[in-house]
């Protein structure tokens, strides 16, 4: 398993990096995705899996449901889970690992 970790201020959605990979066979996990406040994409690919904390205080947990409507993502896409926007406890932590073929 190989796994190309973005993170961080310029990587959203609509960024350099995961533009640059969307043409490609990689797997996008999206944690918290700012996409409406730092990038310009509006959709994200088939197979896109979006982790998100509804008490998200830095990203509204909203904006990651609108993102999986506008790119026609099935809603289990989205998986709710997680104390804040961190995603640091354990709960979050199996899910990505689970998202990304880790268990």
């Amino acid at each position: 398993m190989r796994i190309l970790y973005l993170h961080g201020w310029n990587s959203g959605v609509g960024g350099v990096k995961p533009t640059y990979l969307r043409s490609g066979s990689a797997r996008l996990v999206l944690l918290c995705p700012a996409w409406k406040k730092w990038g310009q994409a509006q959709t994200v690919k088939p197979g896109t899996t979006i982790i998100h904390s509804r008490a998200d205080d830095v990203v509204p947990f909203g904006d990651s449901v609108e993102l999986l409507s506008k790119s026609g993502l099935h809603e289990s896409a989205l998986i709710e889970v997680g104390q804040d926007h961190r995603l640091a406890d354990q709960e979050p932590l199996e899910a990505l690992l689970r998202a990304v073929g880790g268990l």
